[in-house]
C-alpha cells in the first residue's frame, strides 16, 4: 500500500509539472497560424524615409458612417511604433478582409521629425490588422495583411495575393517574391486611383519588414529596424518537449505501479 500511494503521489506530482511546463511553453494570446516566439509586448519600430506631408492622414474606422479616429501625421526621418495588443476577433464591420478571426490588435504611434527631434504626433490605441492596412494600405483589396502575417501556410497567402487581381475595379499586376528568411507582396493598380504596394514580410515572425506605399496624392516608405531573432522556424507543436516527458513518465509510473502488484502477488 505504501509502494502504491509513494508511486501514485510521484504520478500526481509529475501531471502538475508538466500541465505547468505547457502553459508556460505555450502562449494562449498567439493563434496556432503565428509564431509564438514573437514577443507581444515589444514596440516595433518603422522608421520614415517618405511620407506625404502635404495633407494628414485622416484615420477612418472600419465602420464608415462613424465619424474618424483623428488625423495621423509623421515625416522622413519620423517613426511609426507598433505594439501589440493581442489577437481577437475581427470588427463586424472588417468584412472586406479575407485574414480571419483572431487577427492581431495593437497600438500605433506615430512620431514626426522636427529638427532632428522625434515628437509624437498622435497614437491609436487597440486598432486592428485590418483597420491599420485599410488606413495605411499596407496590402491591396481583400488582402489586408497589415502589420503581421500569419506564417504557417505560404502557398495559401500567395494564392489569395494573386486571386486580388480582380476586374473591373482591382485590376493590378501581382508580383510575389518569397527567399528563405522573406515574403514580399507587390499590387500595382491598373485603373481607378493606380495604388502601388510592395509590402515585405520576414517569414519566421511574420513581421511587416518594409513597405512601399502610393495611392493618389498619399506615399508611405518605411522600414522596421529592430526586427527580432527568432528560432528558424515556428513552433508548430510548442509543448512538445513537455508533452514527451508527461507520456514517458506516465508510462514509467504506470509500469512501476504493475510491477508491485506482480511483486506482492507472487509474495502472497
Amino acid at each position: 500500500m505504501n509502494n502504491k500511494k509513494l508511486y501514485f503521489g510521484f504520478f500526481v506530482v509529475m501531471l502538475v509539472f508538466c500541465t505547468f511546463k505547457i502553459s508556460v511553453t505555450s502562449s494562449p494570446l498567439t493563434p496556432d497560424n503565428f509564431n509564438d516566439q514573437l514577443d507581444l509586448g515589444e514596440i516595433y519600430v518603422y522608421n520614415v524615409t517618405s511620407f506625404n506631408t502635404s495633407k494628414s492622414l485622416e484615420w477612418r474606422e472600419l465602420n464608415w458612417v462613424a465619424p474618424p479616429r483623428g488625423f495621423a501625421n509623421t515625416t522622413p526621418g519620423g517613426q511609426i511604433l507598433v505594439n501589440f495588443t493581442g489577437f481577437y476577433d475581427k470588427d463586424p464591420y472588417d468584412d472586406y478582409n479575407l485574414f480571419e478571426s483572431p487577427i492581431p490588435y495593437m497600438n500605433i504611434e506615430f512620431k514626426e521629425n522636427q529638427l532632428g527631434v522625434l515628437v509624437t504626433n498622435t497614437t491609436f490605441y487597440n486598432i486592428s490588422n485590418g483597420e491599420a492596412d485599410m488606413n495605411l494600405a499596407l496590402g491591396y483589396n481583400y488582402f489586408k495583411s497589415g502589420f503581421l502575417i500569419p506564417n504557417n501556410n505560404f502557398t495559401f497567402l500567395k494564392q489569395q495575393a494573386l486571386a486580388q487581381d480582380e476586374p473591373p475595379w482591382w485590376n493590378a499586376t501581382v508580383i510575389i517574391e518569397e527567399t528563405q528568411n522573406n515574403i514580399s507582396f507587390d499590387f500595382r493598380q491598373e485603373v481607378g486611383f493606380l495604388q502601388k504596394t510592395k509590402s515585405i514580410y520576414d517569414k519566421i515572425s511574420g513581421l511587416l519588414i518594409y513597405t512601399n506605399i502610393s495611392v493618389g496624392n498619399y506615399n508611405l516608405e518605411m522600414t522596421l529596424i529592430n526586427l527580432p531573432t527568432l528560432k528558424t522556424e515556428p513552433q508548430i507543436i510548442p509543448s512538445y518537449t513537455s508533452i514527451i516527458t508527461f507520456t514517458t513518465l506516465s508510462i514509467t509510473a504506470i509500469l512501476l505501479i504493475l510491477n508491485t502488484k506482480k511483486k506482492q502477488k507472487s509474495k502472497n
